[in-house]
Protein backbone atom coordinates (compact mmCIF):
# COMPACT_ATOMS: atom_id res chain seq x y z
CA UNK A 1 0.00 0.00 0.00
CA UNK A 2 1.39 3.40 -0.95
CA UNK A 3 2.10 6.09 1.60
CA UNK A 4 -0.79 8.15 0.21
CA UNK A 5 -3.20 5.27 0.71
CA UNK A 6 -1.84 4.63 4.19
CA UNK A 7 -2.35 8.28 5.08
CA UNK A 8 -5.95 8.12 3.86
CA UNK A 9 -6.59 4.90 5.80
CA UNK A 10 -5.43 6.58 9.01
CA UNK A 11 -7.89 9.40 8.34
CA UNK A 12 -10.78 6.98 7.73
CA UNK A 13 -13.69 8.10 9.93
CA UNK A 14 -15.76 5.12 8.81
CA UNK A 15 -13.56 2.33 10.12
CA UNK A 16 -14.95 -1.17 9.70
CA UNK A 17 -15.35 -3.77 12.42
CA UNK A 18 -13.85 -7.11 11.54
CA UNK A 19 -16.45 -9.80 10.98
CA UNK A 20 -14.79 -12.06 13.57
CA UNK A 21 -15.65 -9.48 16.23
CA UNK A 22 -19.32 -9.19 15.24
CA UNK A 23 -22.03 -11.05 17.11
CA UNK A 24 -25.39 -11.70 15.46
CA UNK A 25 -28.42 -12.04 17.73
CA UNK A 26 -32.10 -12.73 17.22
CA UNK A 27 -33.01 -9.37 18.76
CA UNK A 28 -30.75 -7.63 16.26
CA UNK A 29 -32.39 -9.48 13.39
CA UNK A 30 -35.87 -8.51 14.64
CA UNK A 31 -34.87 -4.86 14.92
CA UNK A 32 -33.39 -4.99 11.41
CA UNK A 33 -36.75 -6.12 10.00
CA UNK A 34 -38.55 -3.39 11.94
CA UNK A 35 -36.07 -0.77 10.71
CA UNK A 36 -36.56 -1.84 7.09
CA UNK A 37 -40.36 -1.58 7.40
CA UNK A 38 -40.20 1.83 9.06
CA UNK A 39 -37.65 2.98 6.48
CA UNK A 40 -39.95 1.95 3.63
CA UNK A 41 -42.81 3.91 5.21
CA UNK A 42 -40.64 7.01 5.70
CA UNK A 43 -39.33 6.89 2.13
CA UNK A 44 -42.89 6.55 0.79
CA UNK A 45 -44.11 9.47 2.90
CA UNK A 46 -41.25 11.73 1.87
CA UNK A 47 -41.72 10.83 -1.80
CA UNK A 48 -45.45 11.55 -1.61
CA UNK A 49 -44.81 14.94 -0.01
CA UNK A 50 -42.21 15.75 -2.66
CA UNK A 51 -44.54 14.90 -5.55
CA UNK A 52 -47.36 17.02 -4.14
CA UNK A 53 -47.66 20.71 -5.01
CA UNK A 54 -46.87 23.22 -2.29
CA UNK A 55 -48.78 26.49 -1.95
CA UNK A 56 -47.70 29.80 -0.47
CA UNK A 57 -49.99 32.74 0.22
CA UNK A 58 -48.80 36.32 -0.14
CA UNK A 59 -50.77 39.29 1.13
CA UNK A 60 -50.35 42.86 -0.07
CA UNK A 61 -52.31 46.07 -0.33
CA UNK A 62 -54.62 46.03 -3.34
CA UNK A 63 -53.05 48.46 -5.80
CA UNK A 64 -55.45 47.74 -8.66
CA UNK A 65 -56.93 50.97 -10.01
CA UNK A 66 -59.71 49.17 -11.87
CA UNK A 67 -62.84 51.33 -11.86
CA UNK A 68 -65.44 48.70 -12.68
CA UNK A 69 -66.05 45.07 -11.84
CA UNK A 70 -68.15 42.44 -13.57
CA UNK A 71 -70.82 40.67 -11.51
CA UNK A 72 -72.10 37.32 -12.81
CA UNK A 73 -75.29 35.83 -11.45
CA UNK A 74 -77.93 33.22 -12.18
CA UNK A 75 -80.74 32.38 -9.80
CA UNK A 76 -84.32 31.17 -9.73
CA UNK A 77 -86.89 32.96 -7.53
CA UNK A 78 -90.27 31.45 -6.67
CA UNK A 79 -92.18 34.52 -7.92
CA UNK A 80 -93.56 35.54 -11.31
CA UNK A 81 -91.17 37.70 -13.34
CA UNK A 82 -93.56 40.67 -13.83
CA UNK A 83 -93.79 41.14 -10.05
CA UNK A 84 -90.05 41.68 -9.50
CA UNK A 85 -87.33 44.16 -10.35
CA UNK A 86 -83.52 43.93 -10.11
CA UNK A 87 -81.37 46.92 -9.11
CA UNK A 88 -77.83 47.78 -8.06
CA UNK A 89 -77.16 50.70 -5.72
CA UNK A 90 -73.55 51.58 -4.86
CA UNK A 91 -71.91 53.76 -2.22
CA UNK A 92 -71.38 56.60 -4.70
CA UNK A 93 -75.15 56.98 -5.07
CA UNK A 94 -75.30 55.47 -8.54
CA UNK A 95 -78.33 53.24 -9.11
CA UNK A 96 -78.85 50.88 -12.03
CA UNK A 97 -82.09 49.18 -12.89
CA UNK A 98 -81.10 45.91 -14.54
CA UNK A 99 -84.47 44.82 -15.88
CA UNK A 100 -83.47 45.80 -19.43
CA UNK A 101 -79.96 44.33 -19.27
CA UNK A 102 -80.59 40.84 -17.99
CA UNK A 103 -82.72 37.84 -18.84
CA UNK A 104 -85.83 37.15 -16.79
CA UNK A 105 -87.45 33.94 -17.97
CA UNK A 106 -90.68 32.43 -16.64
CA UNK A 107 -90.26 28.83 -15.47
CA UNK A 108 -92.34 26.27 -13.62
CA UNK A 109 -91.76 26.51 -9.88
CA UNK A 110 -92.38 22.81 -9.28
CA UNK A 111 -90.13 21.77 -12.12
CA UNK A 112 -87.35 24.22 -11.22
CA UNK A 113 -87.15 23.41 -7.51
CA UNK A 114 -87.82 19.67 -7.60
CA UNK A 115 -84.94 19.03 -10.02
CA UNK A 116 -82.38 20.62 -7.73
CA UNK A 117 -79.66 18.24 -6.57
CA UNK A 118 -76.52 18.77 -4.56
CA UNK A 119 -77.69 22.09 -3.12
CA UNK A 120 -76.16 23.16 0.16
CA UNK A 121 -76.06 26.00 2.63
CA UNK A 122 -74.01 29.09 1.95
CA UNK A 123 -70.29 29.01 2.55
CA UNK A 124 -69.70 25.24 2.44
CA UNK A 125 -67.56 25.15 -0.67
CA UNK A 126 -65.37 27.39 -2.76
CA UNK A 127 -62.05 27.79 -4.49
CA UNK A 128 -60.30 28.29 -1.17
CA UNK A 129 -60.33 24.52 -0.66
CA UNK A 130 -58.83 23.75 -4.09
CA UNK A 131 -55.22 23.50 -5.18
CA UNK A 132 -53.91 25.98 -7.73
CA UNK A 133 -53.48 23.39 -10.51
CA UNK A 134 -57.09 22.24 -9.91
CA UNK A 135 -58.30 25.84 -10.15
CA UNK A 136 -56.56 26.29 -13.52
CA UNK A 137 -58.07 23.02 -14.74
CA UNK A 138 -61.57 24.01 -13.66
CA UNK A 139 -61.21 27.52 -15.09
CA UNK A 140 -60.44 26.01 -18.49
CA UNK A 141 -63.58 23.91 -18.53
CA UNK A 142 -66.71 25.22 -20.22
CA UNK A 143 -69.30 23.90 -17.83
CA UNK A 144 -72.75 25.15 -18.66
CA UNK A 145 -74.30 27.30 -15.93
CA UNK A 146 -77.96 27.97 -16.73
CA UNK A 147 -78.28 31.35 -18.36
CA UNK A 148 -74.87 32.82 -17.57
CA UNK A 149 -73.14 34.03 -20.68
CA UNK A 150 -69.40 34.44 -20.83
CA UNK A 151 -69.24 37.75 -22.68
CA UNK A 152 -71.24 40.94 -22.42
CA UNK A 153 -74.70 41.43 -21.03
CA UNK A 154 -77.44 38.90 -21.30
CA UNK A 155 -80.10 39.91 -23.80
CA UNK A 156 -83.58 40.55 -22.37
CA UNK A 157 -86.37 38.19 -23.21
CA UNK A 158 -90.10 38.80 -23.36
CA UNK A 159 -91.90 38.31 -20.07
CA UNK A 160 -94.37 35.47 -20.05
CA UNK A 161 -97.81 35.85 -18.56
CA UNK A 162 -98.16 34.89 -14.96
CA UNK A 163 -100.55 32.00 -15.52
CA UNK A 164 -100.79 29.73 -12.49
CA UNK A 165 -99.56 31.84 -9.56
CA UNK A 166 -98.79 28.81 -7.39
CA UNK A 167 -96.51 27.34 -10.07
CA UNK A 168 -94.92 30.56 -11.36
CA UNK A 169 -91.21 31.21 -10.88
CA UNK A 170 -88.59 33.36 -12.56
CA UNK A 171 -85.06 32.54 -13.66
CA UNK A 172 -82.86 35.65 -13.53
CA UNK A 173 -79.46 35.67 -15.18
CA UNK A 174 -76.84 37.99 -16.56
CA UNK A 175 -73.45 39.67 -16.25
CA UNK A 176 -73.35 43.36 -15.41
CA UNK A 177 -70.62 45.94 -14.82
CA UNK A 178 -70.72 47.82 -11.51
CA UNK A 179 -68.47 50.44 -9.95
CA UNK A 180 -65.70 48.96 -7.82
CA UNK A 181 -67.10 50.38 -4.60
CA UNK A 182 -69.33 48.93 -1.93
CA UNK A 183 -72.81 48.32 -3.24
CA UNK A 184 -76.12 46.54 -2.90
CA UNK A 185 -77.45 44.11 -5.50
CA UNK A 186 -81.11 43.49 -4.70
CA UNK A 187 -84.27 41.88 -6.02
CA UNK A 188 -87.52 43.34 -4.73
CA UNK A 189 -91.22 43.29 -5.51
CA UNK A 190 -92.73 46.17 -7.46
CA UNK A 191 -94.14 48.99 -5.38
CA UNK A 192 -92.11 48.32 -2.22
CA UNK A 193 -88.53 49.59 -2.62
CA UNK A 194 -89.29 51.70 -5.71
CA UNK A 195 -92.27 52.86 -7.68
CA UNK A 196 -94.56 50.73 -9.78
CA UNK A 197 -97.70 48.70 -9.35
CA UNK A 198 -98.05 47.55 -5.76
CA UNK A 199 -97.62 43.79 -5.24
CA UNK A 200 -99.66 42.40 -2.33
CA UNK A 201 -97.82 40.36 0.28
CA UNK A 202 -99.81 37.20 -0.49
CA UNK A 203 -98.20 37.09 -3.95
CA UNK A 204 -94.63 37.29 -2.61
CA UNK A 205 -92.34 34.31 -2.20
CA UNK A 206 -88.60 34.99 -2.10
CA UNK A 207 -87.54 31.36 -1.89
CA UNK A 208 -84.61 31.17 -4.31
CA UNK A 209 -81.85 28.96 -5.62
CA UNK A 210 -78.53 30.58 -6.58
CA UNK A 211 -76.85 28.81 -9.49
CA UNK A 212 -73.95 31.24 -9.86
CA UNK A 213 -72.68 34.33 -8.10
CA UNK A 214 -69.16 35.50 -8.88
CA UNK A 215 -67.20 38.72 -9.27
CA UNK A 216 -64.75 39.45 -12.05
CA UNK A 217 -64.15 37.36 -15.19
CA UNK A 218 -66.56 34.46 -15.41
CA UNK A 219 -65.11 30.99 -14.87
CA UNK A 220 -68.26 28.84 -14.78
CA UNK A 221 -66.56 25.72 -13.43
CA UNK A 222 -65.08 27.43 -10.37
CA UNK A 223 -67.28 27.01 -7.32
CA UNK A 224 -67.99 29.96 -5.06
CA UNK A 225 -69.56 30.01 -1.59
CA UNK A 226 -73.06 30.86 -2.84
CA UNK A 227 -73.04 28.67 -5.96
CA UNK A 228 -75.72 25.97 -5.99
CA UNK A 229 -77.33 27.08 -2.72
CA UNK A 230 -81.02 26.85 -1.86
CA UNK A 231 -82.71 29.35 0.47
CA UNK A 232 -86.31 28.74 1.53
CA UNK A 233 -88.66 31.41 2.81
CA UNK A 234 -91.01 30.42 5.63
CA UNK A 235 -93.43 33.26 4.98
CA UNK A 236 -94.67 35.47 2.16
CA UNK A 237 -93.04 38.57 3.61
CA UNK A 238 -89.35 37.97 4.19
CA UNK A 239 -85.94 39.48 3.55
CA UNK A 240 -82.76 37.58 2.73
CA UNK A 241 -79.57 39.52 3.36
CA UNK A 242 -76.08 38.44 2.34
CA UNK A 243 -73.02 40.36 3.52
CA UNK A 244 -70.22 39.65 1.05
CA UNK A 245 -66.54 40.57 1.48
CA UNK A 246 -64.62 40.43 -1.81
CA UNK A 247 -60.87 39.78 -1.90
CA UNK A 248 -58.95 40.14 -5.21
CA UNK A 249 -56.97 36.93 -5.75
CA UNK A 250 -54.29 35.94 -8.24
CA UNK A 251 -53.28 32.31 -8.73
CA UNK A 252 -49.85 31.45 -10.15
CA UNK A 253 -49.20 27.81 -10.98
CA UNK A 254 -45.90 25.94 -11.23
CA UNK A 255 -45.49 27.00 -14.88
CA UNK A 256 -45.97 30.71 -13.89
CA UNK A 257 -49.39 31.01 -15.52
CA UNK A 258 -51.57 33.72 -13.94
CA UNK A 259 -55.29 33.56 -13.19
CA UNK A 260 -56.94 36.67 -11.71
CA UNK A 261 -60.29 36.37 -10.02
CA UNK A 262 -62.06 37.37 -6.80
CA UNK A 263 -62.76 35.26 -3.77
CA UNK A 264 -65.44 36.23 -1.32
CA UNK A 265 -66.70 35.32 2.11
CA UNK A 266 -70.39 35.59 2.95
CA UNK A 267 -72.58 35.89 6.02
CA UNK A 268 -76.26 35.18 5.60
CA UNK A 269 -79.10 36.74 7.57
CA UNK A 270 -82.74 35.73 7.28
CA UNK A 271 -85.75 36.34 9.47
CA UNK A 272 -89.34 35.57 8.49
CA UNK A 273 -92.02 38.19 9.11
CA UNK A 274 -95.74 37.83 9.51
CA UNK A 275 -96.53 41.11 7.75
CA UNK A 276 -94.87 44.18 6.27
CA UNK A 277 -94.94 46.09 9.57
CA UNK A 278 -92.40 43.63 11.04
CA UNK A 279 -89.76 44.77 8.55
CA UNK A 280 -89.44 48.17 10.20
CA UNK A 281 -89.93 50.08 6.97
CA UNK A 282 -87.44 47.95 5.03
CA UNK A 283 -88.76 46.25 1.89
CA UNK A 284 -88.91 42.46 1.52
CA UNK A 285 -86.63 40.87 -1.03
CA UNK A 286 -83.18 39.42 -1.68
CA UNK A 287 -80.29 41.75 -0.81
CA UNK A 288 -76.64 41.05 -1.58
CA UNK A 289 -74.52 43.70 0.10
CA UNK A 290 -70.94 43.53 -1.17
CA UNK A 291 -67.77 45.36 -0.14
CA UNK A 292 -64.11 45.19 -1.20
CA UNK A 293 -61.24 44.36 1.10
CA UNK A 294 -58.12 46.51 0.86
CA UNK A 295 -55.85 43.46 0.76
CA UNK A 296 -55.01 41.35 -2.30
CA UNK A 297 -53.97 37.71 -2.12
CA UNK A 298 -51.48 35.93 -4.36
CA UNK A 299 -51.43 32.13 -4.21
CA UNK A 300 -48.29 30.56 -5.68
CA UNK A 301 -47.89 26.90 -6.46
CA UNK A 302 -44.49 25.20 -6.56
CA UNK A 303 -42.80 21.86 -6.11
CA UNK A 304 -40.22 21.09 -3.44
CA UNK A 305 -36.50 21.15 -4.24
CA UNK A 306 -34.86 17.83 -5.13
CA UNK A 307 -31.91 18.82 -2.91
CA UNK A 308 -34.18 19.45 0.05
CA UNK A 309 -35.93 16.13 -0.62
CA UNK A 310 -32.58 14.27 -0.64
CA UNK A 311 -31.42 15.98 2.56
CA UNK A 312 -34.67 15.17 4.38
CA UNK A 313 -34.55 11.58 3.19
CA UNK A 314 -30.93 11.07 4.29
CA UNK A 315 -31.59 12.72 7.63
CA UNK A 316 -34.62 10.53 8.26
CA UNK A 317 -32.86 7.27 7.35
CA UNK A 318 -29.64 8.03 9.23
CA UNK A 319 -31.55 9.28 12.25
CA UNK A 320 -33.56 6.08 12.28
CA UNK A 321 -30.42 3.92 12.20
CA UNK A 322 -28.69 5.90 14.94
CA UNK A 323 -31.74 5.97 17.20
CA UNK A 324 -32.45 2.26 16.88
CA UNK A 325 -28.75 1.42 17.32
CA UNK A 326 -28.49 3.43 20.54
CA UNK A 327 -31.75 1.96 21.84
CA UNK A 328 -30.56 -1.57 21.08
CA UNK A 329 -27.19 -0.97 22.80
CA UNK A 330 -28.85 0.45 25.91
CA UNK A 331 -31.27 -2.47 26.04
CA UNK A 332 -28.40 -4.96 25.67
CA UNK A 333 -26.41 -3.28 28.45
CA UNK A 334 -29.44 -3.27 30.72
CA UNK A 335 -30.18 -6.92 29.95
CA UNK A 336 -26.56 -7.94 30.60
CA UNK A 337 -26.49 -6.03 33.87
CA UNK A 338 -29.71 -7.65 35.06
CA UNK A 339 -28.62 -11.16 34.04
CA UNK A 340 -25.20 -10.71 35.68
CA UNK A 341 -26.69 -9.58 38.97
CA UNK A 342 -29.09 -12.50 38.98
CA UNK A 343 -26.18 -14.91 38.43
CA UNK A 344 -24.28 -13.47 41.38
CA UNK A 345 -27.30 -13.64 43.66
CA UNK A 346 -27.97 -17.27 42.77
CA UNK A 347 -24.46 -18.40 43.77
CA UNK A 348 -23.98 -19.90 47.29
CA UNK A 349 -20.94 -19.86 49.56
CA UNK A 350 -19.67 -23.17 48.24
CA UNK A 351 -20.01 -21.88 44.65
CA UNK A 352 -17.77 -18.93 45.29
CA UNK A 353 -14.34 -18.97 43.75
CA UNK A 354 -12.98 -17.44 46.93
CA UNK A 355 -14.64 -19.85 49.34
CA UNK A 356 -12.57 -20.23 52.55
CA UNK A 357 -11.60 -23.68 53.72
CA UNK A 358 -12.40 -24.09 57.39
CA UNK A 359 -9.95 -26.30 59.27
CA UNK A 360 -11.47 -27.88 62.36
CA UNK A 361 -9.08 -28.75 65.21
CA UNK A 362 -8.55 -32.44 65.71
CA UNK A 363 -10.15 -33.92 68.77
CA UNK A 364 -7.81 -36.01 70.95
CA UNK A 365 -9.45 -38.90 72.71
CA UNK A 366 -7.64 -40.06 75.84
CA UNK A 367 -7.84 -43.62 76.80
Amino acid sequence: MSSWAQTLSRLDAFSKVDSTHQARTSSGGFLSVVVLLVMAFMVTSELRDFLQYQQTHEFAVDADVQQELQVNFAMTVAMPCPLMRVDVLDASGNRQNLDDGITMQAVSRRRAFTKLSGSHSAGLNGVADMHVHDIFAEAGRLRRVPGVREKGLAKPSSLASIGDLDDAACHIEGSVMVNKVAGLFHITAHGHAYGGAYVPSRMMNFTHHIDELSFGPLYPSLDNPLDNTLHVSDDHVSAFRYFISIVPTTYIDASTRHLSTNQYAVNEYYKPHSDLSDLGGKPPGIFLEYSFESVAVTVREHRGSIVAFAVRLCAAISGLFVTVGIAHSLFACFANAVSGRRARVSQGILDSKHATTVHMPATVVER
